[in-house]
């Protein structure tokens, strides 16, 4: 069976969506869900799990555990630690750089800020609008305290004297999938790393072809310091995370003994889902997927664009993402849901992102984007 034969029907009938539904079973695009009034529905779901499942659910060319050897030993990493650490180095052309693993995307932000604050104490600075996790060690979208600065995209900065660290995403993911202006932010990384500032991208929702690359900031040729990456790393079957960082940073990384976390990094569980996501990708026309989703995305985006409730429009890889006015974004969401189609908001509610597997089918995606239509239309 191929990522793209689903034993489940893609489309249910009419739906009141429930938060309190349970999953049933997923495959590829397709989520079976039972209601609480105990019927069964299926959904086409065009989030990828919240963007951490980007090669389809249940994906039978990814089946990480059948050679499992061991599950988690404190203090030891397993062999394909160093495998896969070379894999991506390599796949990324960042030889000079080396891979700390963390499980939990906070971990990894909080991690790279760490090696950042070594080298030199000092604030962070990140974009309005970025989301980097929910612990309250790391900051978030609407929680900032004295550590950190916040500025616009597109602003001025170059009072560098207090600050540590830059840390942005390429494509604001929580925000709406809304791409940073990328000469401004080259300009901005380049202007921190000249005063001595720690450049980080933050590419745990973005990375992995989410966008349609496995980098958007190596594709693009921001050359931050430090990437972080994460969710589909292991197409969301573990919360590992990857910290790549300069070789030359080894020594601001704390000795195994005494970092508490070291448990945490030497997780099987999770390198061998990472190593089965490398060897899909590796045998798989990625770019080819993405085209043809990219197309069929465009189609739909050139004939929304005529609504006039609807701007400010972003495709981006396998992606699509737009405003709606006057706060109607969750009616189209729900429009949808009931018609068994699951789309997702951004940006506080006030944007759609449309994000499906690289391996849906395309019969699927077309049906699913006509409804999509179909329920903006009615606005």
């Amino acid at each position: 069976m191929t990522p793209t034969d689903s034993p489940l029907s893609p489309l249910g009938e009419m739906y009141p969506y429930s938060r309190h539904s349970e999953v049933l079973a997923a495959r590829n695009a397709t989520l079976r869900l039972r209601a609480p009034d105990g019927k069964v529905y299926s959904f086409t779901d065009l989030t990828c799990a919240n963007g951490a499942v980007n090669f389809g659910h249940m994906n039978p060319a990814i089946d990480p555990f059948s050679s499992l050897t061991s599950d988690l030993v404190a203090g030891f990493y397993p062999s394909n630690a160093a495998t896969y650490a070379t894999w991506l180095s390599n796949k990324l052309k960042l030889s000079s750089h080396s891979v700390l693993y963390q499980v939990g995307a906070s971990s990894a932000v909080s991690s790279a800020i760490a090696i950042a604050q070594r080298f030199r104490p000092g604030k962070i600075l990140i974009i309005q609008g970025s989301f980097h996790g929910l612990a309250i060690d790391t900051p978030t979208a609407g929680s900032l305290d004295g550590r950190f600065l916040s500025i616009p995209a597109g602003s001025d900065f170059s009072n560098w004297d207090q600050v540590s660290c830059l840390l942005y995403e390429p494509i604001q993911a929580a925000n709406g999938y809304v791409p940073l202006p990328l000469a401004w932010l080259r300009s901005l990384s380049q202007s921190a790393q000249t005063a001595g500032v720690t450049v980080i991208a933050d590419e745990i929702q973005c990375g992995f072809y989410r966008f349609g690359f496995l980098s958007t900031a190596r594709q693009e040729s921001l050359n931050p310091d430090i990437y972080l990456f994460g969710n589909s790393m292991t197409n969301g079957i573990f919360p590992t995370c990857v910290v790549i960082y300069p070789r030359a940073c080894e020594d601001a990384i704390p000795a195994a003994n005494d970092h508490a976390d070291q448990t945490f990094q030497t997780a099987s569980l999770g390198l061998q889902a990472a190593e089965a996501v490398a060897a899909y990708i590796d045998s798989t026309d990625i770019a080819a997927k993405v085209a043809v989703i990219h197309g069929l995305l465009a189609q739909t985006a050139e004939r929304l664009a005529t609504n006039p409730a609807l701007f400010q429009f972003h495709l981006a890889g396998p992606t699509l993402s737009l405003g709606v006015r006057d706060g109607r974004a969750p009616e189209i969401i729900r429009k949808c849901e009931e018609r068994g189609v699951l789309i997702f908001a951004g940006g506080a509610g006030q944007r759609i992102r449309i994000a499906p597997p690289i391996t849906i089918p395309d019969e699927q995606l077309s049906a699913a984007l006509e409804i999509i239509e179909q329920a903006a239309g009615s606005l």
